[in-house]
């Protein structure tokens, strides 16, 4: 009992000092949108309507918020407090949630060793690092996958059920691991993503009746710059060819390769690879491959990856998009990694055709 005390204790200074800590970091573009957007919602005004957004964050500049309303689970609250706090706030509960995703992708490590080099090896990928400094929503939706992906390891689906709709928060980059991943729950799983759904749904349409009409204009306009600077085979088939039509054939090849294997981090990796509009920072999620396998190859392969991407673009003024090339490790190694059971899933299929 003193042991577990002592521990708690320990682990409450911890967050306290992360809390402190993070005052000498200045909040990024990203959260003064969201943090704007919980005070608008508190003051019953239109979070999506910019010039609501820049007077509430005077004289500080911001981006239009662009999220589906049902962010404002996280949002809302956080507009009670300044931004400085709020900030704090928001950058400590992203730290712990990081530490706590790793905890619940890993294998059993013995050793803490272990658990700390692949820590430490975590917070320095790129994407790790550019989700913190620009404060995005991309550390939670981390951290709810890595709960849909414990809960299905261990059969615990109402736990998956809810965790995989609370990272709807993240719509585009769950689009296809949502998809294949509800037919693999159960009936307690199915309920429970459909009671938190309904209740995030619900929270948003009592703040705001109307908002997807808005959120909907808004997500047309940020739509207009997709495929040339986004890390996906759309800003890659646009680099490659200035047309979209490389893109279409990937999507194709990508979707098929998910018929003969649909396990949960492939089919992550191969989403990653498919919305119209991503950033880097959504890359985080890669480390639910990496962490996943056995063995540290494809987390080392992309940290060392995500430093080489990042050199390549400050000297060449590339965008984001060259980071599409962390995505493509990471599928080349799964496939790898696969080959034998997708093999036998091909076979099946030429057996059943051929009949």
């Amino acid at each position: 009992m003193t042991r577990t005390l002592i521990g708690a204790l320990i682990i409450a200074l911890s967050i306290v000092c992360l809390f402190v800590l993070n005052s000498f970091f200045e909040p990024h573009y990203d959260f003064n949108s969201f943090w704007g957007a919980g005070r608008a919602l508190l003051e019953g005004r239109n979070p999506y309507d910019y010039e609501v957004i820049q007077d509430i964050l005077e004289p500080r500049g911001t981006a239009n918020f662009n999220y589906p309303l049902y962010i404002a689970v996280l949002v809302v609250p956080l507009g009670l407090f300044d931004l400085e706090t709020a900030k704090n706030i928001w950058l400590t509960v992203s730290e712990v949630l990081f530490i706590a995703s790793i905890l619940l992708i890993s294998r059993p490590v013995r050793q803490s060793r272990n658990l700390i080099v692949t820590t430490v090896a975590s917070a320095a990928f790129v994407p790790t690092l550019i989700t913190f400094f620009d404060q995005q929503t991309s550390m939670f939706t981390l951290f709810l996958l890595a709960m849909a992906f414990q809960g299905l390891r261990r059969g615990k689906h109402a736990l998956g059920g809810a965790a995989l709709a609370l990272s709807l928060i993240k719509p585009q980059t769950m689009a296809l691991v949502l998809l294949v991943t509800l037919f693999r729950l159960r009936r307690r799983g199915l309920v429970a993503f459909g009671i938190t759904l309904g209740a995030m749904l619900g929270i948003a349409f009592w703040l705001m009746p109307d908002w997807p009409v808005h959120w909907w204009a808004s997500a047309r306009y940020i739509a207009q710059e997709a495929g040339r600077a986004v890390p996906t085979i759309w800003g890659l088939s646009w680099h490659l060819t200035s047309q979209y039509w490389l893109g279409v054939i990937l999507l194709i090849g990508l979707l098929a390769t998910v018929l003969v294997n649909a396990e949960f981090s492939f089919v992550l990796t191969v989403g990653l690879l498919l919305p119209i509009y991503m950033k880097p920072y959504d890359l985080v999620l890669l480390l639910v491959p990496a962490l996943s396998r056995p063995g540290w190859k494809l987390l080392v392969s992309l940290v060392m990856a995500s430093y080489a991407l990042l050199f390549y673009a400050a000297i060449s003024g590339r965008g984001g998009d060259i980071f599409v090339w962390l995505t493509v490790i990471a599928f080349s190694y799964l496939a790898y990694q696969d080959r034998a059971a997708m093999a036998e899933r091909m076979r099946r299929y030429r057996a059943l055709f051929r009949r």
